[in-house]
């Protein structure tokens, strides 16, 4: 490791139970079951067994490529991106827990984690000319996809590029004002990577010859590319060129004029369908079961409302104003708008994912119920039937009618762990409030143990545009890198 960098070994793991049998434990188990389930909502779990899902999904992710990471080593590196994360209403760590979730679910859909499944590690023959697209995928592919989902916020400040540019920070300097948060999460994950992913996580190459010949297959530039390049397609402001993207590659394979593909053409190929999976995670929070979906909507507008008001603060007008007047409106745009096409898309190049799609207009059908009868339907369309319909009992209950399910038999019963207690039917009547009066006064939003509108809003417009990296560095002993703070200068629109 680098001279001047902390030691990942000294930090406090503090999990005396995690040693190499807990990937198969009945805890590990059971999470995974919460994991493979479409109705998964990071607020259900506490921190433990959220840095535990993230461990799961990394080990399971690793197996694909025949790698053997040791789980302490792991478990401390999710806390190394824990600490990365501040605590926006909605770009947080239980964001990336979410969007690192879907992304594994996807996954298990396409049957990339089963060893006797469709998964491919060379290339197709030439005399393939037609096969399932999702085949062009290859093993790396999955740990590449896993951990890009887990850092591909990494050090959100919880304003969009809109503000980095029109507040004239510095890191929309160093960007040219193009994808600025996109391009900043995927430095600091090059950074993290190669500060303790590298040298840290993965086996030693001498060790991995150890334990098989064949383990050195595993390509690191290889894994990172894939990375980099998914989490940049995250970028909004690029969304309808993406889905232009995905409408393209749609019509090479239904034509046949790609195929069969060349060594190159397999790397694009295989590079736009992996940036497809993680750009449906981002926003696959208006895909999920609406009383889910619900959730997401109230954090997203109080972060919104948030910058706003740091914007007023700096003389700048609001990006973005939330009408409060009027939530369900907004979300049948944006529904309608960005959300049909892109999953629509995906869904035609990979007929598995069908399910999200369905689930999103049946979300639209809510959120027009909702603006036409001024209440929330009983049972939201998409929602599975149930006598319980208490998501505190049984996450089940609220799987949707369209997405696959991994583990029909599972139990009921109580979990190996402590859960949430959580009323769902109190959170369900504040959910429903929010949903037709988007959540009234915003003004006494708390952060931490304080109320003040200047506090909040220091807390979410930090001086350095980087400081969230810095902190997780200087919490790890690692040094810095070069400062990109905010320009002093406020400019109007």
């Amino acid at each position: 490791m680098s001279q001047g960098h902390t030691p990942i070994d000294e930090l406090d793991d503090g999990m005396d139970y995690f040693d190499d049998g807990f990937i198969s434990s009945p805890r590990a188990n059971a999470l995974r079951s919460r994991l493979l389930e479409w109705a998964f909502c990071p607020d259900d779990l506490d921190r433990e067994e959220l840095l535990d899902c993230a461990t799961v999904m990394i080990m399971d992710s690793a197996a694909c490529v025949d790698l053997k990471l040791q789980l302490g080593r792991v478990r401390k590196f999710v806390k190394i991106l824990e600490s990365a994360y501040y605590d926006n209403p909605y770009h947080n760590f239980h964001h990336a827990i979410d969007v690192t979730q879907c992304t594994f679910y996807i996954l298990h859909t396409l049957g990339m984690f089963n060893k006797t499944g469709p998964r491919r590690s060379s290339l197709r023959s030439p005399a393939e000319t037609t096969f399932p697209l999702h085949t062009i995928l290859r093993p790396t592919d999955v740990m590449a996809l896993i951990i890009a989902s887990l850092c591909h916020d990494l050090g959100h400040p919880g304003l969009n590029n809109a503000f980095m540019v029109r507040a004239r920070t510095q890191l929309a300097e160093l960007y040219n004002d193009q994808s600025v948060l996109e391009n900043f999460h995927a430095a600091c994950f090059s950074m993290v990577m190669s500060y303790y992913f590298t040298d840290f996580v993965l086996p030693r190459r001498d060790s991995m010859q150890q334990q098989n010949s064949h383990v050195t297959s595993f390509d690191y530039e290889e894994f990172r590319r894939i990375a980099v390049h998914a989490i940049l397609a995250t970028d909004m402001a690029r969304h309808f060129e993406f889905i232009g993207k995905c409408k393209a590659q749609y019509e090479r394979f239904v034509s046949g004029s790609n195929l069969p593909l060349t060594a190159q053409q397999h790397e694009a190929e295989r590079a736009q369908l992996a940036a497809s999976i993680l750009k449906c995670a981002d926003i696959s929070n208006i895909v999920r079961p609406f009383n889910i979906s619900q959730r997401w909507t109230q954090r997203l507008n109080n972060e919104i409302t948030l910058q706003g008001n740091i914007e007023e603060s700096l003389g700048l007008s609001r990006t973005i104003v939330v009408d409060t007047a009027n939530v369900p409106a907004s979300q049948i745009a944006f529904y309608e708008t960005c959300g049909r096409p892109l999953f629509n898309a995906v869904a035609d190049l990979v007929p598995e994912l069908r399910y999200m799609p369905d689930q999103l207009e049946n979300n639209i059908r809510n959120w027009n119920f909702i603006k036409n009868n001024q209440k929330v339907p009983e049972i939201p369309y998409g929602l599975k039937h149930s006598s319980t319909y208490d998501l505190s009992i049984s996450t089940r209950a609220g799987s949707t009618d369209s997405a696959p399910d991994f583990l029909p038999t599972r139990s009921l019963a109580p979990l190996p762990f402590a859960t949430s207690t959580t009323s769902t039917t109190v959170e369900n009547s504040s959910l429903a409030n929010y949903t037709l009066h988007a959540g009234g006064n915003l003004s006494a939003i708390s952060v931490g143990n304080e109320t003040d509108d200047d506090f909040a809003a220091s807390r979410c417009l930090p001086q350095d545009s980087a400081s969230a990296a810095a902190r997780m560095f200087a919490s790890t002993g690692v040094p810095s890198p070069p400062q990109t703070q905010h320009s002093a200068t406020a400019t109007s629109s």
